[in-house]
């Protein structure tokens, strides 16, 4: 998931810095005094998302050292613990007719 918002061009914090950029452009679009004090908070906070994404360049790599890799997956055709499987269900046992009574003469 940290490449998803770490990487530098399509990355999450990439995208919310050029966000920030393009709201501070259209804030000075107003031509007015707030307007342009609010483009510089915005061009402060595109400057502040850059630099945390510059200080975490690395936590993804970092990240990957501290997971311990999974194992590989099991084929569907060797269960990891066949004694965790029931026994399949047996139908339904039919009644045994009894065997015809003799008679005696």
């Amino acid at each position: 998931m940290l490449h998803q918002i770490l990487e530098p061009t399509k990355g999450l914090l990439a995208q919310l810095g050029e966000f920030f950029e393009a709201a501070g452009e259209k804030a000075k679009e107003a031509e007015e005094d707030d307007g342009f004090d609010l483009s510089y908070d915005l061009a402060d906070a595109a400057a502040e998302i850059r630099n945390l994404s510059e200080v975490l360049h690395v936590a993804e790599d970092r990240m990957r050292a501290l997971t311990p890799l999974a194992p590989p997956p099991r084929l569907p055709s060797t269960p990891a613990n066949t004694s965790l499987l029931r026994p399949p269900a047996l139908p339904p046992a039919s009644p045994k007719a009894a065997p015809p009574a003799r008679r005696t003469p």
